[in-house]
């Protein structure tokens, strides 16, 4: 999985990212199938371990996607799906089979990153937990496509023609087809709501933050943190305006819950009072 931070209004979020309707087989040991071992990538009849050095495993996001549209032949009927293997559980020589979406066979550099990360959190989890890792979306290239120069091209295409299907043909035309490829395969994943332990406002972090030197480890962290959030999202709001423009809604990302509306209130009125 993947938690996206975001600071929509001065409230910090996660936004959890995984494959839509996973397919989970519980308590696998294909004990006759050669080289078929945890933490591996089956595609048909290849396997991961069987070219991985085991001294230097490839843990490479982009890698692991690049291996598998590799091995992925796009024209079988089977080419919708690979099995990724969970390592073992920590008392029986057993794990669990993730059936996941192959990745596009067109490679998109933010796509194969997204896709590799959520393959190799379920490979190198164990059964019973599979970890999450925090994405900058501007450290795999995200802002370097979604930025004001983009948005001044859709907005130029928009006051020409409003007609969606237009749009779309005139990105396409006017080389934005990478942009266009990252909306489709992240509306294909699945979102889910923040707990609320991970909802913050600012001003709590600030506040925190600031009994921490400089130097200090903790700061750092919480300050790239809150970075992280506002960039991400910007490039969100580019995600989200280009996703209104090509497909007539809303992305389909969660808000708060009613409940964590409520939580955010008792916080904003005690620190009202505090004041």
């Amino acid at each position: 999985m993947i938690s996206l931070p975001l600071m929509i209004n001065d409230v910090i979020l996660k936004v959890t990212i995984n494959f839509k309707d996973l397919e989970v087989k519980k308590d696998r040991l294909d004990s006759g199938a050669k080289d078929v071992k945890e933490s591996d990538i089956i595609i048909g009849k290849t396997h991961l371990k069987a070219y991985e050095d085991t001294k230097k495993p490839i843990t490479d996001p982009k890698a692991i996607t690049d291996f598998i549209r590799r091995n992925v032949n796009y024209g079988s009927e089977n080419a919708n799906y690979i099995e990724v293997n969970t390592k073992r559980y920590k008392d029986r020589d057993f794990y669990d089979t993730y059936i996941v979406p192959a990745p596009s066979y067109k490679p998109n550099e933010v796509n194969d990153y997204i896709y590799g990360t959520l393959v190799n959190n379920i490979r190198l989890s164990s059964p019973d937990k599979i970890k999450k890792t925090n994405i900058s979306l501007a450290s795999i290239g995200f802002d370097e496509l979604f930025n004001g120069e983009f948005y001044n091209k859709i907005a130029n295409i928009k006051n020409n023609n409003p007609n969606q299907l237009y749009i779309r043909n005139s990105l396409m035309n006017a080389g934005c087809e990478k942009q266009l490829e990252i909306l489709d395969f992240l509306n294909t994943l699945n979102y889910e709501n923040s707990k609320n332990n991970d909802v913050l406002l600012t001003d709590e972090l600030d506040t925190v933050n600031a009994f921490f030197n400089d130097s200090n480890k903790i700061n750092n962290f919480l300050t790239n943190y809150k970075n992280t959030a506002i960039n991400n999202s910007d490039s969100y709001m580019y995600l989200a305006t280009l996703n209104t423009l090509v497909n007539g809604k809303n992305l389909n990302w969660p808000v708060l819950s009613e409940e964590q509306q409520n939580i955010l209130i008792k916080k904003l009125n005690s620190n009202s009072r505090a004041a």
